[in-house]
């Protein structure tokens, strides 16, 4: 197997721990979010009891933890599960940079003159004169991470930091400074090094990312135009795009702009597909297809069908004997899909490992859109899930045509299983379940570590000088010793340390050796740490 296959396998497996949060913390989410719908407290007017109204709320902030703090937390899983040694200091550097990162960010943002309230909606439009919907979507571009007013990178700004953080752990654990600043030598220069480099980066995207979003506002045109074709590629590109949180930007684009209709009604100019359908909604109006056609009835046969159609077709290509790990895996996800519309649980577990699987989901993200489109529905809002297929479908008449999924769910559902099942076998993707390691704890063997044998002897000379592996409790160090805790100390042999030229030899206790190495110390200690490991693997 290739480093690059490895790594790449790696990443993937690194992205299920926030995957698993998120999936987890969505039931909760969407059940609160349906439990505080109006339309289902019209039916069931208990629930509007205010102490409930309070849990629910409560349940629905806790919930939204792992969707406001996302980016975070993949910039920290991704060194945890990339890297094989060091862990914590490379999930620490991950933090560190991506932090780093937005303070980059922000920093050029202000030098520009936007901050929080300059581009606030009321500003815009008080101040800047622009109109409510121009100025929302001005305002949609930015948000505030961390407490850090900064561009919406949403997800890939933490796959940067977290993957800058692995590369920056590999690359400098092992630095050795000047004997003056080895205090900061080895695992401490990690951090320091992803601080300053990924604010560079931060500085970087403050100029790249507007170009992006400029570009997917374009592509919002491009789709406007297209007919029929066009809601087929306002689907697909909402998917391609999803990881990147961009997605957002084409979604007010449509939702708030003349892209997604402009219709006058009762003399009153409406712009945006929701605007649209939500003031139609408000006073008993004939809902518009062309607004609806951007809406929640292009998702409902993805989310409610497709997916869990895909979980299927992976737990069916899983090792029999994990099938069941891979049942419990999804649960959360799936119900949290169907419920509320949340697909990223379930697609961030092969999007990022197959490019295949992530092309024909937008593919069929696209065909959802265009179906119901094609067959005049009119169900609004915005999820997809099976709350807006009920409250904004069934709830409101035939004439929504919300039927019409009772037949074309089935289809869909077949439609993506046979199709990932086929694409998984064919092209041995390795979605969860289908490796070996998959629900194992065990730590993985790096077999890229190993003991240079320029310092084998070295190494050797220490650890037989304390008294071999078995007689070492601990190693550490500080900014020129090399401290070690062992078992007994009549097992230490002093003039095998000799023999590695240490500055000398200090035992503060019975148990306790420190080997004084001076600016070396960085050294010495990553070539114990090196040997000690590889022996503990082999």
């Amino acid at each position: 197997m290739t480093n690059f296959k490895k790594n790449f396998q790696s990443f993937g497996k690194s992205l299920l721990f926030p995957i698993s949060l998120l999936s987890f913390m969505a039931i909760f989410l969407g059940l609160a979010a349906a439990l505080q719908n109006p339309a289902i407290i019209e039916v069931a007017p208990f629930l509007g009891n205010e102490t409930l109204q309070l849990i629910f709320g409560f349940i629905r902030k806790l919930s939204a933890l792992p969707f406001g703090y996302l980016p975070l937390l993949f910039a920290m899983s991704i060194p945890l599960g990339m890297v094989k040694r060091d862990k914590e200091v490379a999930v620490y550097a991950g933090a560190v940079g991506y932090i780093a990162m937005l303070l980059g960010m922000t920093y050029v943002l202000q030098a520009q003159g936007f901050t929080a309230e300059t581009t606030s909606i009321a500003h815009l439009m008080d101040v800047e004169g622009l109109s409510q919907v121009d100025a929302t979507l001005q305002n949609s571009l930015f948000t505030s991470t961390l407490g850090i007013f900064v561009y919406n990178t949403n997800v890939i700004g933490g796959i940067i930091a977290g993957l800058m953080g692995v590369f920056l752990h590999n690359k400098f654990r092992e630095t050795e400074l000047h004997p003056a600043l080895t205090f900061y030598s080895g695992k401490r220069f990690v951090p320091i090094a992803a601080a300053i480099i990924l604010a560079i980066v931060g500085i970087i995207l403050a100029f790249v990312w507007p170009l992006i979003n400029q570009a997917i506002i374009t592509v919002g045109g491009l789709i406007s135009e297209s007919g029929s074709f066009g809601v087929f590629l306002y689907g697909f590109t909402e998917k391609i795009i999803n990881p990147t949180g961009l997605h957002h930007i084409l979604n007010q684009t449509f939702r708030f702009t003349a892209l997604g209709g402009v219709e006058n009604i009762d003399g009153e100019s409406l712009v945006g597909a929701l605007q649209i359908y939500l003031y139609q909604l408000d006073n008993n109006l004939q809902f518009s297809t062309d607004a609806t056609a951007f809406l929640a009835q292009g998702k409902i046969l993805h989310m409610v069908f497709g997916m869990p159609a895909a979980v299927l077709a992976m737990y069916k290509m899983a090792r029999p004997e994990k099938r069941d790990r891979v049942l419990k895996f999804f649960l959360a996800g799936v119900t949290a899909v169907i419920l509320t519309g949340i697909t990223e649980p379930i697609e961030f577990t092969f999007i990022f490992i197959s490019p295949i699987l992530w092309v024909v989901n937008a593919i069929f993200a696209g065909l959802a859109f265009l179906v119901p489109a094609l067959l005049n529905v009119a169900i609004g809002n915005i999820q997809g899930g099976i709350i807006d297929w009920i409250v904004f479908g069934m709830l409101q008449g035939m004439e929504t045509k919300w039927y019409i999924y009772l037949i074309a769910g089935p289809l869909f559902f077949a439609m993506y299983y046979f199709s990932y099942t086929f694409i998984i076998s064919k092209f041995n993707v390795m979605t969860i379940g289908r490796r070996e390691t998959d629900f194992e704890d065990e730590e993985e063997v790096d077999e890229s570590v190993s003991v240079k044998e320029s310092d084998r002897s070295t190494a050797e000379n220490i650890i037989n000088g304390l008294g071999g592996l078995q007689n070492i409790t601990d190693v550490d160090n500080c900014i020129s010793r090399l401290r070690v805790e062992v078992k007994d100390s009549q097992l230490v042999d002093e003039n095998l340390l000799k023999r590695t030229r240490p500055n000398g030899i200090v035992r503060p206790d019975e148990n306790t050796i420190h080997v004084v190495y001076g600016g070396r110390i960085s050294k010495m200690r990553n070539i114990v740490d090196n040997y000690i490991y590889e022996h503990k693997n082999s």
